[in-house]
């Protein structure tokens, strides 16, 4: 897979997760879903959420500090 398709799938599962804590917030603050036995369905939701979440964050991050790095590189060489 090249480096632009797999930014794309990152940045498509960093959406997703966001999506799903956004709307596992929304249903436990705005809905009676919590308090009707749906505790457990509201937490996994934000679990998994957040774990889609989090290593997406830190790859791109990666990727962002390796073109910073190599951009660097290339400014150090032409001096």
């Amino acid at each position: 897979m090249t480096e632009e398709k797999l930014n794309r799938v990152i940045y498509s599962v960093m959406i997703i997760g966001l999506i799903m804590v956004v709307t596992g917030v929304g249903l436990a603050t705005f809905t009676k879903v919590a308090s009707g036995g749906g505790f457990m369905l509201l937490a996994l939701l934000i679990a998994v959420g957040l774990l889609l979440l989090a290593p997406s964050k830190m790859y791109l991050t990666f990727q962002m500090m390796r073109k910073n790095d190599e951009k660097l590189k290339r400014e150090n060489k032409k001096n």
